[in-house]
């Protein structure tokens, strides 16, 4: 028991402002809760769920080791929030961009996972969610592209060095 390694995923569900700004502040809280119990049974007694955000839960899973094992459950995870919500006479659909992070059993444990498997989700939600992505460091690279070409762009601009032209 001793070396189980923890799996982290952060799951944010896609345009859930729309759902609030549809149903009410009040209704999307109860459908979160509905979605939280869902989850929830799904899990063994070893995993942890949480609400991060807003509309954004983290899972911290110990239950499985084994990565094709863990795409799974990530993947049952993904259809359980699919599943329509019933709510008075309509029914709500959800999806969800869904990060993984998987902990490596040569390297410390540090709160850097939590980090990687954001950059994973934010990667779904940019590809256009409802899909799982596990975390590669490539995709810390492309963070610190972003965050270079911005302040180099800001740069640019107070040395007037760029000029927009319009057409």
């Amino acid at each position: 028991m001793p070396n189980l390694r923890p799996t982290l995923m952060v799951i944010d569900l896609d345009r859930f402002k729309q759902v609030n700004d549809s149903v009410g502040i009040a209704v999307g809280d109860s459908i979160l809760l509905t979605l939280a119990r869902r989850l929830t049974r799904i899990l063994k007694p070893q995993d942890t769920l949480a609400r991060m955000a807003g509309d954004q839960f983290g899972l911290i899973l110990l239950s499985e080791q084994d990565p094709a094992r863990i795409t799974n459950f990530a993947e049952t995870i993904r259809k359980t929030i699919r599943a329509p919500i019933a709510f008075n006479d309509r029914e709500i659909f959800l999806t969800a961009s869904i990060g993984l992070a998987l902990s490596d059993p040569a390297a410390p444990l540090t709160d850097e996972i939590i980090k990687d498997a954001e950059l994973a989700m934010y990667h779904s939600k940019r590809i256009g969610g409802d899909r799982i992505d596990v975390y590669k460091p490539a995709m810390r690279a492309r963070k610190t592209d972003r965050l270079t070409l911005e302040s180099d762009l800001r740069r640019a601009i107070e040395r007037q060095e760029i000029t927009i032209l319009y057409q």
